[in-house]
């Protein structure tokens, strides 16, 4: 699916730094590409991949082939303590402390997903 989506941590309604070690460790065993000095890395999971833009503070996954590779993608925002912020979808928490946390608008309208089936019901939706 060429699809865009983002992954960020908030902090009282910013931005907030960190996370990108905690997700790098969760594709790091299924990198079989890389490009450093485009921060990108293609993740092969399960019959699905990824193409990841992975940064110290944030990530844009898109290409994304398959339904295992959305489970990777959560548990890597888990890890991380990001919001998953598909592409004109609500965004999506992995736990329900993130919500107070979210910029003012978008934690009415977050979601709270626990695996990849759940993330791409909440696409698929739209």
């Amino acid at each position: 699916m060429s699809f865009d989506v983002y992954f960020q941590r908030f902090k009282d309604g910013d931005v907030a730094p960190g996370g990108g070690e905690k997700m790098r460790q969760n594709l790091r065993p299924f990198i079989v590409d890389e490009d450093p000095e485009r921060n990108f890395a293609l993740v092969k999971y399960g019959a699905g991949s990824i193409d990841a833009y992975l940064g110290d503070d944030s990530m844009l996954a898109n290409h994304i082939v398959g339904d295992r590779p959305w489970d990777l993608l959560v548990e890597g925002a888990r890890a991380a303590g990001w919001v998953i912020l598909p592409a004109g979808c609500p965004p999506c928490i992995t736990d329900e402390s993130q919500r107070i946390h979210l910029p003012e608008g978008l934690d009415q309208g977050a979601v709270t997903v626990s695996s990849g089936e759940e993330l791409l019901q909440v696409i698929r939706s739209l």
